[in-house]
């Protein structure tokens, strides 16, 4: 007898009520479609590394870029290492520190794991990582937002501290004539991202508003009398945070990165090409051109404006299915999330240069031109959402 067939208000034999266990069946059933979904990934990303593999030298390095960049990305350390056993880079600080700070695809928790190591490899990596940041001219806050945005703070204290010592010498070094030294930089750094959860972090606050007044008196506690930055330096801090969150980055590739790499014919493109889009908000189908680059999937109005895409998908914890057509569109398939609730969505400000919005989209539903198309987007977005498959380096 299935579940359906239940009529009392228990099992028989158990104490746990019905629709608890209905509900729990559902579950399963959409964690068992989600396994299925990454099974499915996992045999295309197996079948393409395959098939790289037996072509030529060039794509068995595309194989080993592929390998590291995913090892270094579930355990740092052995990712590292393992890339530099097979020449793909060189075991330096400097080159290791321009691997992370340059290679897309990178997870920003396993980057600011790597970074906040204590051994003294690490602490050089960490040095030259900074090092590769332009402080110059550039105000703290705006510096801090550039540096942060680059990886995910670790959650441990130590860590944080070694990542953040770092930051307050090299922005000492760019601007030596702003602040006393590298300490009250230290300090400051440290009084902004506390400042920034107080103003904008619902849950964390506690003892009132985090004013102005209340914010000087913490740096007048922390930092001696005569290294007190100027009072005008402090106001324009405590407006700009108050003015503009400081926003820490989701473990997720850098979408502008990428985009510039479009732009500059600097990026592997999985598959491109005509969908028709199902609008938001207006359920209405709109012709885009489609690119599927560096774990994201780009839509633009027309295949010749590079410079300005209508939206930029992550492909990270995305899936991808076929559904029923449409009434006015055939061979329709859909995004969806793998966790969470949203598909991680930008889009772009259209006349606003660098501003863009978060999309809120719980689906992306697409219609191809024929079935062949559809079963080969479907398959393009599974490899995309799995890897990115680097252009070769040059020797």
């Amino acid at each position: 007898m299935t579940l359906n067939g239940f009529e009392n208000e228990t099992v028989v034999g158990s104490n746990i009520p019905v629709d608890v266990i209905r509900r729990r069946k559902e579950q399963l059933k959409r964690e068992i479609q989600e396994i299925r979904e990454k099974i499915a990934q996992c045999e295309v990303e197996m079948s393409i590394i395959q098939s790289h593999n037996n072509t030529s030298r060039q794509n068995a390095n595309i194989k080993q870029w592929m390998i590291g960049k995913r090892q270094f990305n579930e355990n740092p350390k052995e990712g590292i290492r393992w890339l530099v056993d097979n020449n793909l880079i060189q075991n330096t600080p400097e080159h290791v520190a321009t691997f992370l700070f340059h290679e897309t695809g990178l997870s920003k928790r396993a980057i600011g794991d790597y970074l906040g190591e204590k051994d003294d490899s690490h602490i050089e990596v960490l040095k030259h990582f900074a090092h590769m940041f332009d402080f110059f001219s550039t105000d703290i806050v705006e510096a801090l937002r550039r540096y942060l945005f680059t990886f995910l703070l670790p959650g441990e204290a130590q860590k944080i501290d070694r990542i953040m010592e770092a930051f307050a010498q090299r922005y000492y070094e760019c601007n030596p004539d702003v602040y006393a030294n590298a300490e009250v930089c230290f300090i400051l750094s440290f009084a902004i991202i506390m400042l920034n959860t107080s103003l904008h972090n619902k849950s964390a606050r506690f003892g009132g508003p985090f004013t102005y007044e209340k914010f000087v008196s913490s740096l007048n506690e922390a930092i001696l009398r005569q290294h007190m930055p100027d009072i005008n330096l402090i106001k324009n801090i405590y407006d700009n945070i108050k003015n503009n969150e400081l926003k820490l980055p989701e473990d997720d590739i850098d979408l502008s990165n990428v985009s510039a790499k479009i732009k500059e014919g600097n990026s592997t493109i999985i598959k491109e090409g005509w969908l028709w889009k199902q609008g938001g908000r207006v359920r209405q189908w709109r012709r885009r051109w489609f690119v599927i680059t560096d774990g994201c999937l780009f839509y633009y109005e027309s295949r010749t404006e590079v410079d300005n895409p209508r939206g930029i998908i992550s492909l990270i914890d995305v899936g991808v299915r076929e559904i029923e057509d449409d009434r006015t569109k055939p061979f329709c398939f859909e995004l969806f999330p793998l966790t969470g609730e949203k598909v991680k969505t930008t889009k772009p400000i259209l006349g606003e240069i660098g501003k863009a919005t978060e999309g809120h989209h719980t689906v992306y539903r697409m219609s191809a031109s024929s079935e062949d198309e559809r079963k080969d987007w479907i398959r393009a977005l599974r490899i995309g959402s799995q890897n990115e498959l680097p252009k070769q380096r040059s020797s």
